[in-house]
């Protein structure tokens, strides 16, 4: 049986996995490591601008699925 920690990792990796290699690597760099979008531009070969855009990208598509990882489910009222 998995641990939590791996259930989470799975899921986890699972939301990534749907973006785009592009978006996943300019999305984790910023966010877990804070580089810069014109460090994140050199280290993928595309313009900052296009680096933030899949930033933005991957925060409208993947936070919303991350955030259901760590909130509780609310009851609905009935």
């Amino acid at each position: 049986m998995p641990s939590s920690a791996d259930r989470v990792w799975y899921l986890f990796t699972a939301v990534l996995d749907r973006l785009p290699p592009e978006v996943r690597v300019a999305f984790l760099l910023h966010e877990v490591f804070e580089a810069s979008y014109d460090d994140i531009a050199r280290l993928i070969g595309l313009p900052a601008d296009a680096c933030r855009a899949h930033v933005e990208y991957a925060r409208e598509h993947a936070l919303p699925l991350i955030q259901l990882l760590v909130e509780p489910k609310k009851a609905p009222l009935q």
